[in-house]
């Protein structure tokens, strides 16, 4: 099997080492494929530099520069609607490619996988990560574990991590989705993943803000809280730490001072915010029924 020439690029993405992949995929001649992974790594920080990925793709006229395109634009709040339809149509034209466009359906339905989570539409994206190319990669199967550990079906996370490893047991991203379910899961499976996050965490560029929340939740779940703590106020120390979601929240569960105003104030979106917000509200319902006399 030929050695893939975007590995060293795709390595940091799926390592969250975001500047480092576009930092690696700017230094390369590997043309378009490398730039959407730098574009898509713009994306994915925390706030997303969209004007730095839209620059990058802009110019492509190819589904899957259209796919990168499309979510920057989503994340910008660029008509969201029309966003979600764009990806949709995308995903229906990549359908039955050629071998040459493989690749770019798998891209295509892992953006617009992406887009539709966001969206909150877990039903299709369930479909778009479940159906053609998205069957045999792992980037759909890991962006599909995701989802089902968000909807409480470990089961199904399991079955699926289990198919990615018949098609790549060393692979990256199948050890992630190993580290996601053991987060899950506890007991021996937490010890794996904290493992996991610890080898990310002595990499030279693995001190990012994913890296460093992941690390910091599994300390909290082994009860190494000031380890935790740790993490946190390392991940502040870094541009845009103090309005990461993920590192807002672990804070938060660590119960740091301020830290779940700050989270409603800056990710309020974020899935735990969102559930603190349904909690407080239903708890200042309860607690109106109720009289204190003197």
């Amino acid at each position: 099997m030929d050695a893939d020439p975007l590995y060293h690029v795709k390595q940091l993405f799926y390592q969250a080492s975001y500047k480092a992949c576009v930092a690696e995929a700017s230094s390369s001649d590997l043309g378009l494929p490398a730039r959407l992974y730098a574009a898509r790594s713009h994306l994915a920080l925390s706030p997303p530099n969209t004007p730095a990925a839209k620059e990058l793709v802009s110019s492509a006229e190819t589904p899957g520069a259209k796919a990168v395109l499309a979510l920057g634009r989503y994340l910008a709040d660029e008509d969201k609607a029309a966003r979600v339809d764009e990806v949709r149509d995308l995903v229906i034209e990549s359908e039955g490619a050629d071998e040459e466009e493989e690749t770019e359906e798998a891209v295509i339905r892992a953006i617009a996988g992406t887009v539709f989570i966001l969206e909150g539409e877990n039903e299709e994206a369930i479909a778009t990560l479940t159906e053609g190319k998205a069957k045999e990669d792992l980037e759909c199967m890991a962006l599909l574990v995701q989802l089902l550990l968000s909807l409480d079906r470990r089961d199904l996370a399991q079955s699926i991590y289990s198919q990615a490893k018949r098609i790549g047991n060393d692979s990256t991203l199948v050890q992630a989705m190993e580290a996601w379910i053991g987060l899950k899961t506890g007991s021996r499976p937490l010890h794996q993943s904290y493992y996991y996050y610890e080898e990310l965490y002595q990499l030279p560029s693995g001190r990012t803000h994913p890296v460093l929340a992941s690390h910091a939740a599994a300390h909290l779940l082994l009860g190494h809280v000031d380890e935790a703590k740790a993490d946190v106020n390392e991940a502040l120390q870094r541009e845009g730490g103090d309005k990461d979601g993920d590192v807002l929240a672990v804070g938060t569960s660590l119960r740091m001072d301020g830290f779940a105003e700050k989270l409603a104030s800056a990710a309020p979106k974020h899935p735990f915010a969102v559930d603190l917000a349904e909690k407080m509200r239903a708890f200042d319902e309860a607690a109106s029924k109720f009289t204190i006399t003197a």
